[in-house]
């Protein structure tokens, strides 16, 4: 049902001579080198968190009344061959003053590369949804990851992994299982000012078929300065099983300004 528009590590013990990592390209500053990765930096060359912010709003009054608020955010460091992806999401909406909405969505990826493409990862993701009844959902989960291309034009990784799973409904109904997890990354710079990412997760569970879990961002991206950017996101996510009388999936399509950091 999952159809989108695009789909503890060990360390390494000889030294390697130091290379500086190149500067991304203006237009796509989330396209990071995985090639320039070295074993060992030092302290100067240590890597700073890179990614974005991004803000979005709607208000109208009279006839309706209603309020949406969103925040979005992206950040990934990278020392040698280790690397930190965070990432974010809070959205509320209301009508008539009346809360229609409220969600949260966080996940935290820790990637090691074992050779120039190939990485171990560790990987955890937590969810509330008001709506749909989620009182909270997690995942923690580590698994085997592939770099398949890196550069100024292009950014393509898929992930295959396993893990616990666990969701908790506001009515007290708890639970959790094992589960398969894949994944995907991609972002491609269609000009100099333009690009398009798409990047989910999928988690089928190992205990019952019928158990499906995914989350899905996809983005167009345009640079409007040297450190702002406007963004059309849609950010889906889907319960093949959810709680009697709620949907299985939950969209959200948002029109956002950001800060590059």
């Amino acid at each position: 049902m999952l159809v989108l528009p695009l789909v503890l590590g060990s360390a390494l013990g000889a030294a390697t001579a130091l290379t500086p990592p190149a500067a991304p390209a203006p237009n796509a500053f989330i396209l990071a080198s995985a090639a320039s990765l070295q074993d060992e930096v030092a302290p100067e060359d240590l890597g700073v968190w890179r990614g974005g912010l991004d803000v979005g709003l709607t208000k109208s009054e009279g006839n309706a009344n209603n309020s949406s608020y969103a925040i979005t955010g992206k950040a990934v460091r990278e020392m040698g061959t280790h690397r930190y992806t965070a990432e974010g999401l809070w959205y509320y909406a209301t009508q008539d003053d009346a809360r229609t909405q409220r969600r949260a969505l966080g996940t935290l990826k820790y990637d090691k590369f074992i050779a120039e493409k190939t990485y171990v990862y560790v990987n955890g993701l937590a969810e509330t949804n008001e709506q749909a009844g989620v009182d909270l959902r997690w995942t923690i989960g580590a698994g085997l990851g592939e770099q398949w291309r890196d550069d100024d034009q292009w950014r393509i990784s898929t992930e295959l992994g396993a893990g616990w799973f666990d969701e908790r409904y506001e009515d007290g109904v708890e639970e959790d299982f094992l589960v398969i997890r894949g994944a995907w990354d991609v972002s491609a710079a269609i000009s100099e000012t333009l690009t398009f990412g798409t990047a989910g997760e999928v988690f089928p569970s190992l205990d019952d078929k019928d158990d499906i879990y995914g989350v899905a961002t996809t983005d167009f991206a345009a640079v409007l300065s040297e450190s702002m950017v406007a963004k059309l996101q849609w950010v889906l996510t889907y319960d093949n099983t959810p709680q009697p009388g709620n949907k299985r999936s939950d969209n959200i399509y948002l029109l956002t300004v950001g800060w590059k950091f």
